[in-house]
Parts: structure tokens; sequence; C-alpha cells
């Protein structure tokens, strides 16, 4: 007897991955009869046969090679995917049949080498863009990405308040991106302040504009799996959390802007005043708000485009579209996020001209190589 999984079961099954590999109850995989888990290995021939499913012999990376069936094909489905083929890399789901012997079906292709290359090309292009700042950027993003994953996603899963959790990892993060890339000087300082306020700020406005829509939480399909799989995890708070790290790249783009302008024009001009530095370093943080405002409004509206389309298939009106709390969801964490962006200038740039005024703090080597030209 073959085990056969339709296509449709993908999700299911790298749900089930996922489950397997970061649940507490996770078991290491192994070749005993009552086994199950996965294997990845490349096809090296296929193999059809009369009655479906078609099957494939897969070269693991132990060097056995063994059979395993294709997925079946829903004959209701809308959308056909394209089919396996000789040298491809796929992952392997095995389970032991009536017999006690394990049984495989090819459940997904291996994708992690294309992203590899595309990694090794994000790399290549910053380091020959920006030399060594942008190796550091990209390290820093390595780093920030592993305090998420090292951290927060495990202190979140213990049952550990995300607010607070997100606000210790945004600490770290921070440092990274603004010390580490950036280097320790007078206008880093000011930036790192400047966005510390910002976040603050935009942690308020999420607790109080969540709160005011009644947000859950709930408002998407992971949420649910998530209330299954760790009833411990404050998903409120998780959504918080969520808005507070979406905003973050781009908070410490424009505090370390504003700090460098605001510097730059009090070491050129030592005359100016508190309120010059300001208005001028102003002129250049509206230039800069509307961009990445736009920005930021546009990166979370690709990213929901498909549920854009969905609605509009289904004809739901705007002003029930904006009522679900899935749309809602995003909508506040869009402005919420937006608005700490906004308040990030004027902060940052206070901050900035009190402290550099009359350029009273000496420079440090290199601290005015960073700066953004406007």
């Amino acid at each position: 007897m073959r085990v056969a999984v339709p296509r449709a079961a993908a999700a299911i099954v790298a749900l089930t991955l996922l489950l397997a590999t970061f649940g507490p109850t996770a078991r290491a995989q192994s070749s005993d009869a009552d086994a199950i888990g996965y294997v990845e290995g490349r096809i090296v021939e296929i193999v059809p046969r009369p009655t479906p499913p078609d099957g494939a012999l897969v070269l693991l990376g132990d060097g056995r090679v063994v059979g395993a069936d294709l997925p079946l094909e829903d004959p209701d489905a809308t959308l056909v995917l394209p089919p396996y083929e000789v040298g491809e890399r796929v992952e392997l789901y095995y389970a032991p049949g009536p017999d006690g012997r394990l049984q495989y079906v090819v459940s997904d292709w291996v994708r992690r080498p294309a992203m590899a290359w595309l990694v090794g090309l994000f790399t290549l292009t910053a380091l020959a863009v920006a030399g060594l700042k942008g190796l550091r950027a990209v390290a820093a993003t390595v780093a920030s990405l592993a305090i998420v994953i090292a951290y927060v996603v495990p202190s979140i899963v213990a049952g550990h308040d995300p607010v607070w959790v997100s606000l210790v990892g945004v600490g770290g993060i921070l440092l990274l991106a603004i010390y580490f890339v950036h280097g320790v000087n007078w206008s880093t300082t000011a930036a790192l302040v400047g966005t510390y306020a910002a976040v603050g700020l935009t942690m308020v406005l999420a607790i109080g504009f969540t709160d005011a829509a009644r947000l859950t939480g709930l408002g998407n399909e992971d949420a649910v799996f998530l209330l299954t799989a760790a009833p411990q995890v404050a998903l409120r708070g998780l959504l918080l959390a969520g808005i507070l790290i979406g905003a973050l790249g781009a908070l410490t783009d424009i505090t370390i802007v504003q700090a460098s302008v605001v510097r730059e024009l009090a070491h050129t001009d030592p005359s100016l005043g508190l309120r010059q530095l300001y208005a001028r370093g102003m002129n250049v943080g509206r230039d800069h708000v509307g961009s990445l405002v736009n920005t930021l409004v546009l990166a979370y509206t690709g990213a929901g485009l498909s549920l854009f389309v969905l609605l509009h298939v289904y004809q739901v009106s705007a002003a029930r579209a904006f009522n679900l709390e899935l749309v809602a969801t995003e909508v506040v964490h869009t402005l919420v996020g937006s608005v700490g962006l906004i308040l990030a200038v004027p902060i940052t740039t206070i901050l900035a001209a009190w402290w550099f005024r009359g350029d009273r703090l000496p420079l440090k080597p290199g601290e005015l190589e960073h700066g953004h030209a406007h």
C-alpha cells in the first residue's frame, strides 16, 4: 500500500513540520518503524505507473535511493502546480505503512538553495555599493533576525508578555542597527535616543488604538493555529510586538538622517542657534517623511494585495472590508507605524539641535561620513 498525499495538503504538511520542529514534544527523526518525519533528496528518476499516483526514485543525502509517491493531482483544483522533474531537490514525508516499513511521498520542493543564492547576491550588492559599511549592515540585519528568532520568539512562546519581550529585543536590534553599522559617536547617540523615544510613543499609540479598535489578535489564520498550538501566547500582545518591530527599520533610517543633518549644519556654521538648527533640519526631515511614509504604506499594501483582490472578487464593500479585523489590523499597523515615524523626525531633530548647537561637542573621526546627502 502506498502513501499518497494530495498537493492541497502541502500547507498542513508544512504546519506539521513546524510543530514537530519547534514544539516541546518534538521527536528526533529516526528510521524506526514507528517514525514519521521529513527527509530531503534529489529526484533521479520519474516512474510512471498504470494507476495514480506516479512514483519517483529519490537519492537521499546518506546515499540511499528510495521510492516515493508523487502527490496526487486534485481534479477539481483551479490551480495546476508544475510537475516534479528529474534533478530537482525535494522534501519527502515518511511514515510507516501497514506492513511496518517506511513509505515515502514527495511533499514539496527544497527552496533553500535559491534563497541562499539570493542572500549571496544581496550581500555582494551591499558590499559593492556601500563597501564595508554595507557589509556591516548585512551583518547587523542577520544579527537582528537572530535576536528575533533566538530571543523574542522563544520568550513569547514561553508565555512572557510579548510587549516587554519585544521592547528588550528592540533595544538589542537598535544597538546593532545604529552603533555597529554607523559607529559610536554623538550623531549616532542622538539618533539612538531619538529612536528609543519614537519607539515608546509608537507602543503607546499601538496599545491605545488596538484597544479602541477592539483588535483581538485573531485576525488571521496564523493566529488561529497559534491559539491551538500555543494557548499560552498572548495574541493581542503579539500583535503589538509586530507593530513595533515592523516600524523599526524605517525609524532607524530617519533618525540617523536627522541627527547627521543637524550635526553637519552645526559644524559648518557654529553660529546657528537651537531654533535655526531645528528649522533647517526639519526642511530635510519633511522630505524624508514624505518618501518613507509612502514606502511603509506601499510595503504593507503589497503584502496584502492578494487579500484586496479577494475582497474585490467577493464584492465586499469598502465599509465592510475595513471593519474586518484582518484588514483593520493592517490599517492600525500601518498608520501607527507611520505616526511613530513622523514623530521621530521632530523628536530627533530637536534633541540633536540642543546637543549640537554652537558645535559644542567634539567631532569623532568619520562622524560626518555616514549621513545621507540632501
